[in-house]
């Protein structure tokens, strides 16, 4: 019953070609389902990115901003600022232990540090470099924007900016890991055996 001709095939192998038609088939839409997704992924990723760059420049802008407001306080001699807050949802007050909660708490800045005034004389401010340190203490995988909080506690003069290029000259230097997008974490000193 086989045939062996060039013109006809066995009725299993027609089948079992069949059945290869239909999974190449189905193999060609799920590649093609996969490329839209890895497209829209990337646009996701091109979107989140420019929205972190918004972000990032919005906050710069508000530290200037904020660094001029307190400038002309001095300068004019107020005692009391005049104005509202500048972003009461994402920032904490320095100047009120109260609002500041766990992240003073946190950070180990005592409240009076972190709530001192502005025009105060400094008898000894800690650099950047130790901001950073403190902020990552714990060990743990922290984002930017908590390093540059905290920092800003202690250093309210310092802009995102300045805090995330010490936080990469410490990178290069070795003493901090980026272990993903804006994740930092202190590189841990293992006792060598």
């Amino acid at each position: 019953m086989t045939t062996t001709g060039a013109g006809s095939a066995h009725p299993l192998v027609e089948h079992l070609r069949e059945i290869q038609a239909g999974e190449h088939a189905k193999w060609v839409i799920a590649t093609g389902v996969l490329a839209e997704v890895r497209q829209e992924m990337a646009d996701l990723q091109r979107r989140f990115e420019e929205a972190e760059r918004s972000l990032l420049a919005a906050d710069v802008r508000l530290s200037a901003v904020s660094d001029t407001v307190r400038q002309a306080e001095e300068f004019l001699g107020a005692k009391q600022p005049s104005h509202p807050p500048t972003d009461p949802g994402e920032r904490p007050n320095p100047a009120d232990p109260q609002s500041s909660g766990s992240d003073a708490r946190d950070s180990g800045v005592p409240h009076q540090a972190a709530g001192r005034p502005a025009s105060g004389v400094d008898t000894e401010q800690k650099s950047l470099t130790e901001l950073v340190l403190e902020a990552l203490a714990d060990g743990l995988d922290t984002p930017t924007s908590k390093i540059v909080a905290h920092a800003q506690l202690e250093r309210p003069d310092a802009t995102p900016r300045q805090i995330t290029n010490c936080a990469s000259h410490m990178r290069a230097k070795g003493k901090v890991l980026i272990v993903g997008r804006g994740l930092y974490r202190l590189v841990s000193k293992e006792p060598r055996t």
